[in-house]
């Protein structure tokens, strides 16, 4: 047994060293397995304090693996949309930040949760989007 382990342990070591995977990478192993990306349902939507969400069938936002994202929607009254647009996760300070053409806005996400306001006519727009 001390012969095969005596074999074994410089060939673990040698695995290790050319895996190219040290301590100091670790933390980026959460940014690879992108934690955050799947499909969020709309669970808040309020404009100016007058719930919005009583009138979609279903609002989502869905995050995939290569940067791209999909807003779909579908009212109660008939007639169904999609907006597609670029996203990028900073998972280490909690925010995603959307991108179509120039315009670039930046929005909380933890917790299974992406949390959005903006100011549509002056007044505020806010979602919330949970996985």
């Amino acid at each position: 047994m001390k012969k095969i382990f005596t074999c074994m342990a410089p060939l673990l070591l040698a695995a290790l060293v050319c895996s190219g995977c040290s301590v100091s990478e670790m933390s980026t192993l959460r940014e690879l397995s992108r934690p955050y990306t799947g499909v969020y349902a709309c669970e808040k939507l309020t404009w100016a304090g007058r719930d919005l969400l009583e009138d979609f069938e279903y609002i989502r936002l869905e995050l995939d693996r290569g940067g791209a994202a999909v807003f779909s929607w579908e009212r109660r009254s008939g007639g169904k949309g999609e907006f597609s647009l670029g996203y990028d996760a900073d998972v280490e300070n909690g925010l995603v930040t959307f991108s179509s053409g120039s315009v670039r806005r930046t929005f909380p996400l933890g917790g299974g949760a992406v949390r959005m306001e903006l100011i549509v006519l002056g007044r505020l727009l806010y979602a919330e989007f949970s996985a």
